[in-house]
């Protein structure tokens, strides 16, 4: 009888683990609230979930971190509040016990009763790649680990550490310094309009009404200030091309201060020439050169952000995207 009575609780400790809560189940919702967020539907409730540590010490709050499934994924992340005396690193395995909370739209463990660590020096779950749309006023991606590509600054909000990009989807994406601020770093990061940036990434939250990225350190964001060898002193010689985005080809439009030789050179987002629309003296006043996504070598390029420049009697370079 003894034995029996044996199997039956392991079967019980057996079945808990197979359905223990997960921080999937805190997070996913297909329910809106009234404020146009998906708050819990554990809100209330108190929890144990474990996670991986992804983020830690926010502004101001160095208690606070984000934990994540392992996998990753939309769905997997959250913020954990006030986690008082309890030290932790990148890559802990750890169980937090708390009760699920919304903060502002933002879905939280709060006050944790309890939060052990169970393992240290996990790999931590690759970032989930996304595109600015996926980020603009999704609620599943908050508390994940995401990244950006190919993105440049659409705005800068002087004096508040908070910017956008946009990408090829078109919609703005914020980027926030919520975990170290932008001229605290040595050295400082600055942050211009219409500058490219190869990557950001970050964790995904919600604050002040609106989703965004807020990189970790520094070193989650890769920064393109110039293309080539020389350096780029803007000034009105180019004055944008038409359409943009294109498909298939696109109409660069230029002028010359002065009789000067010249070349508009196309780039890639890793530098590298695509194609030289112009190599050739050319008088001064206004001129056009069309390129129709062609390189070098006659191949059709792919869909993405490329750089026209302008070498003559000045130098200058924009951007233009080529969507198919």
């Amino acid at each position: 009888m003894m034995k029996r009575f044996s199997i039956f609780v392991l079967m019980i400790i057996a079945v808990s683990a197979i359905f223990a809560t997960t921080i999937y189940d805190v997070q996913y919702t297909t329910v809106p609230g009234a404020d146009n967020t998906y708050p819990s539907t554990m809100t209330g409730q108190e929890v144990t979930v474990e996670g991986i540590v992804t983020g830690i010490g926010i502004s101001g709050y160095e208690d606070n971190f984000y934990i994540s499934m392992p996998e990753g994924g939309a769905w997997c992340g959250i913020y954990v509040y006030a986690a008082q005396d309890s030290s932790r690193a990148l890559g802990d395995l750890v169980s937090v016990t708390c009760t699920v909370a919304e903060y502002y739209g933002l879905t939280e463990l709060s006050f944790p009763t309890d939060v052990t660590l169970i393992s240290a020096g996990n790999p931590l779950p690759p970032p989930v790649v996304v595109t600015t749309l996926d980020v603009s006023g999704n609620e599943a991606y908050e508390g994940v680990l995401v990244e950006l590509q190919d993105v440049y600054v659409s705005a800068v909000q002087d004096g508040y550490g908070q910017w956008y990009v946009v990408d090829m989807s078109g919609t703005p994406c914020q980027i926030d310094d919520t975990f170290f601020y932008l001229d605290s770093v040595d050295p400082p990061i600055e942050v211009i309009q219409n500058d490219y940036w190869a990557f950001i990434r970050g964790i995904a939250t919600y604050s002040f009404d609106e989703y965004q990225i807020d990189p970790r350190f520094p070193e989650d964001m890769s920064h393109v200030s110039a293309i080539g060898e020389n350096s780029i002193n803007p000034v009105s010689s180019l004055n944008g091309n038409y359409p943009n985005p294109f498909n298939p080809e696109t109409v660069i439009d230029y002028n010359l201060v002065d009789n000067a030789y010249v070349e508009i050179g196309i780039y890639n987002v890793k530098g590298e020439k695509v194609n030289s629309l112009v190599n050739s003296n050319q008088a001064a006043g206004n001129h056009q050169a069309v390129w129709t996504g062609i390189d070098l070598n006659g191949n059709t390029v792919t869909s993405g952000v490329y750089f026209y420049m302008l070498n003559g009697d000045s130098a200058s370079m924009q951007k233009m995207i080529l969507l198919k």
